[in-house]
């Protein structure tokens, strides 16, 4: 029986998931757009519920493209509630860092390798443009510093795409 949980079976557990988080959908855009008055949460909050619910059907079906977009998403909606709410400058950074860790966190689910080097690169030039914003880094060390990791990223999917192809 590995169509079914403790008996019950996957897909009556992802329609339970999916009328849950609906319904934590509908409560929590009420709630930022009548109480909060924010009229930007809305859409984090539905991007959360969202990827929480891709995420459950990944764990279900071991799907990795759910895993990767539920990520993406709950990581979207995590860092838009954050910087809207908060009111943190710089706001795309954090959308461009939820890219990379989206890849790296369905690297540790799955394994594969090209969501891990993906997702480093993404992070990284994100955590670079972001020091460079706050002044921490010139232009010069920016382009220097972030380049230099795009060929040093380049050169490692040249040699692994090298080594798939001798196999």
């Amino acid at each position: 029986m590995r169509g079914r949980i403790f008996g019950i079976k996957k897909s009556t557990i992802l329609k339970i998931s999916g009328w849950a988080n609906l319904s934590l959908i509908i409560f929590f855009v009420l709630f930022s757009i009548f109480v909060l008055k924010n009229d930007f949460l809305w859409f984090f909050f539905f991007s959360f519920f969202v990827g929480v619910h891709l995420l459950t059907k990944s764990a279900l079906f071991g799907l990795d493209s759910a895993c990767f977009l539920g990520f993406l998403l709950l990581f979207v909606g995590v860092a838009g509630f954050c910087s809207f709410y908060f009111d943190l400058p710089f706001k795309y950074f954090y959308f461009l860092s939820s890219l990379g860790l989206a890849s790296i966190f369905t690297f540790f689910f799955f394994g594969q390798r090209y969501q891990l080097f993906s997702g480093t690169l993404v992070c990284t030039i994100s955590l670079l443009s972001y020091l460079y914003c706050l002044k921490i880094l010139n232009l010069a060390l920016f382009l220097v510093t972030s380049l230099s990791f795009f060929f040093i990223f380049s050169a490692l999917c040249a040699i692994l795409i090298a080594g798939y192809f001798k196999k």
